[in-house]
């Protein structure tokens, strides 16, 4: 359930806000404010934060757009995913900056702070891929300026309490490895070695990440192996897929060009390859659209 916050004008000139390149992730930074729980945290789903946050959106590609938003926000530090109690959970960052709650409820869950790392562990900053380029440097970015302090008085008892959330969070390791996590891995290795690249090193975060894709995203192992030949038959994504991270941070956008690609009727497919595929892999990049 939604909560009043409140938002000072200074929100408008801060320079932290100014650096989030899409003008949808400041509007999508406020939402999140009336998502979370009265202590600034809530379950990381992009489905409930698009459902939250953009009710009435009618454009198709709205929960990718959120999921983006939410990678920004996560770059700039903005908000922090993490697990607790099996949970993936968000939290907006300096909470207590932004919002000055009166009577607030008993939290539901941990901030991020309150969870004990895991021996040997690092935190995890980037289930989602970190956008390229944000030109924002990490000294800058472990706090909000002060101008986003904003005025007291927020949500009360009245408001009723929410959840938050969106973000995917590390998965952890599989002992032994998943079979079709391991496959789209190995597929994706095989496809660069061919091209001419030196063989990727398959590593846990091709792992998490494959692993969020096809149990988070629901992307079927068949439509993520053709996303990966389609994308190498391009001259153009060819260049820029070679990671699973960045496979499942395009995967709409390679999935919508395939689409337009076949509504046009092109006799020859995919655009050609700049190494010559399987007969496997073709058919396999012909059914991805």
């Amino acid at each position: 359930m939604a909560r009043i916050r409140s938002i000072k004008p200074e929100f408008f000139t801060s320079l932290t806000i100014a650096d989030l390149k899409e003008l949808s992730a400041r509007l999508t930074f406020i939402g999140l404010w009336t998502y979370v729980d009265d202590n600034g945290v809530g379950l990381a789903d992009p489905r409930l934060i698009r459902a939250a946050i953009w009710p009435l959106e009618e454009s198709p590609d709205i929960l990718q757009r959120t999921r983006e938003d939410l990678q920004s926000l996560h770059a700039a530090r903005l908000v922090t995913l993490y697990e607790a109690s099996g949970k993936a959970l968000i939290a907006v960052s300096n909470w207590s900056e932004h919002q000055k709650v009166s009577h607030p409820r008993k939290p539901r869950y941990p901030r991020p702070e309150e969870v004990p790392s895991k021996p040997g562990t690092p935190p995890d900053q980037d289930s989602f891929s970190t956008p390229e380029g944000s030109g924002n440097s990490p000294e800058n970015l472990q706090s909000p300026p002060e101008t986003l302090r904003p005025e007291q008085g927020a949500g009360s008892r009245e408001q009723g309490a929410g959840n938050r959330g969106d973000a995917e969070p590390s998965a952890s390791a599989d002992d032994p490895p998943r079979a079709d996590v391991e496959r789209v891995c190995k597929h994706l290795a095989d496809v660069l070695e061919k091209s001419g690249s030196k063989r990727p090193a398959i590593t846990a975060k091709w792992r998490d990440t494959t692993r969020l894709m096809l149990d988070r995203d629901e992307v079927t192992v068949e439509r993520a192996l053709a996303a990966i030949d389609w994308a190498h038959a391009d001259s153009f994504w060819q260049a820029h897929i070679l990671t699973p991270m960045k496979l499942r941070e395009k995967y709409e956008t390679l999935r919508r060009q395939a689409a337009g690609a076949q509504r046009r009727s092109q006799p020859a497919g995919p655009k050609p390859a700049p190494r010559d595929m399987t007969e496997e892999e073709k058919k396999s990049a012909l059914k991805f659209g």
